[in-house]
Order: structure tokens, then sequence, then C-alpha cells
């Protein structure tokens, strides 16, 4: 039993040291529960201190607050993460709806890029107001790892596995007026293959059908122009020189998660 005493007390003073902690009163290994304890430790103040046993459970994660400025999320913490490492794990409020092309970054670091696991920009309807968002600092961006499961966007048409539409068209857009659009959206236009597919398969579904030409992301076989589809039938096509005069009807698609 002193053997044993002796081993617990060397290895209790050996995590006191480690632990950074001054013991100037003797180790009681038996009595009352509520004298087993060790009072007096706060809770670290500094990004560089050393952590309590809850801190060190829960650091796989930061809280933070966000805050969207034009196109870029400001996360700021408490304390202050200085540097920014990789396997950084941030929580936050959503502070409001955002999607396609973002930024984020920590109280003024560098501002890196934030996509979804798949590498593709959150869709209208991921990142709504007020939802928790939880990303991953790794390899020079910001990973949004808890966004919702493969679902369709609000006001858009599943077409199969891979991609939904649009379900109405937004009119009198010129092409990059189109492009970008779809592209705050989390979106892209609807290639060839795409678009024809969405009308054969869930035309019904969709409005506006055939009613004007919509712009499609395709190639053409001359240079400076765009193409537009669906003016008459699912496989009406036509490429489109007058580029910053003539405006069609837009349409986007979005690839699910």
């Amino acid at each position: 039993m002193k053997q044993l005493l002796t081993s617990c007390l060397v290895t209790l003073c050996a995590m006191a040291t480690m632990a950074q902690v001054d013991l100037n009163v003797p180790i009681r290994l038996t009595g009352p529960e509520d004298q087993r304890r060790i009072d007096g430790i706060g809770q670290p103040a500094q990004s560089d201190a050393a952590v309590t046993v809850e801190a060190a459970v829960r650091d796989g994660w930061r809280w933070c607050t966000a805050q969207r400025i034009a196109d870029t999320l400001e996360l700021s913490t408490t304390p202050t993460v200085v540097p920014v490492r990789d396997g950084l794990l941030l929580r936050f409020a959503v502070p409001q709806d955002m999607s396609g092309r973002l930024w984020a970054r920590i109280q003024g670091g560098a501002a890196m890029p934030l996509l979804r696991t798949d590498g593709v920009n959150p869709t209208w309807g991921q990142m709504t107001t007020g939802r928790i968002a939880e990303v991953l600092v790794a390899a020079g961006r910001y990973t949004l790892l808890n966004l919702p499961e493969p679902e369709c966007p609000p006001a858009t048409i599943s077409v199969n596995s891979n991609f939904c539409i649009d379900q109405t068209t937004v009119a009198g857009q010129l092409i990059y007026q189109a492009m970008d659009r779809c592209a705050r959206r989390g979106g892209k236009l609807c290639t060839l293959d795409e678009y024809s597919a969405a009308c054969s398969l869930v035309g019904t579904q969709l409005t506006g059908m055939f009613n004007e030409w919509e712009w499609i992301d395709d190639t053409s076989n001359h240079s400076h122009t765009a193409d537009q589809a669906g003016r008459f039938t699912c496989t009406s096509h036509r490429s489109e020189s007058v580029l910053l005069v003539r405006v069609a009807e837009t349409r986007c698609c979005y690839h699910k998660r």
C-alpha cells in the first residue's frame, strides 16, 4: 500500500508540474468528496496560455461571430487566433442569407475561398440566416462541413440525382448579367445537355418555357458569341453575337452536394 501511495504521489506531482499547477498544501487521497479537488484554476485569457481540462476537451473547435462585408465573411474569435493554422475548426451563426462566390477571413487575416466539401460554391438556400455553420481551415480555403444533404435550392426543380434547375426565368438580361446572377446564387447557366434534359424530363413543371430564348452555357463554332436555347422546342438552339445589346431570359442550373 505504501508503494502504491508513493507511486500515486509521484504521478500527481508529475502531472502538476506538466500542468503548471503550484501545490502548496498536502495532497489528500481520502476524505469528503467536496475536499478532493483543486480550487483556483482560472480560465485561460490568452491564446498561448495553459488550458484547463474543459478547454482541452472542447478546443477541437472555437465559437466565433460572423459579419458579412461585401463578398467576405469576417470571423471574430475570443481570444484572437494567431496564427491561423490548418486544422482550425470554427462554428458561427450565419448572419444573413448568402450563396455563390464567397470569401472568409479571421480578424484581418488573409481572405480565402469559402467552399463546400466538393469544392463548389454554396448554393441558394444552404447558408440561411441563423443556421449554425461549421468550417475547417485547410489547404488555403474555408471548407463548410455541415451544409444540408443533397437537395435543391428554393424555387428550383430536381432534374436527376446530379442537378436542379430554376422553375422560372428572369427576363431581359444580357449574357454577362445572366452569368453573374447564376454565380451569385451558387449556380451557373445550364449547358445545352442540362437544358434539354430538364426540358424533356420536368418541362411540364417549369414556367415560361418557349416564351423566349434562354441563355445557356455552351460552346460555339464562332468566337465572341454566346448561346441560347428553348425558343420553340426542347432542342431549339442558336448563337448570338450582339452581346452588349441582345437580351434573353435566364434560368440557372445547380449541382447537388
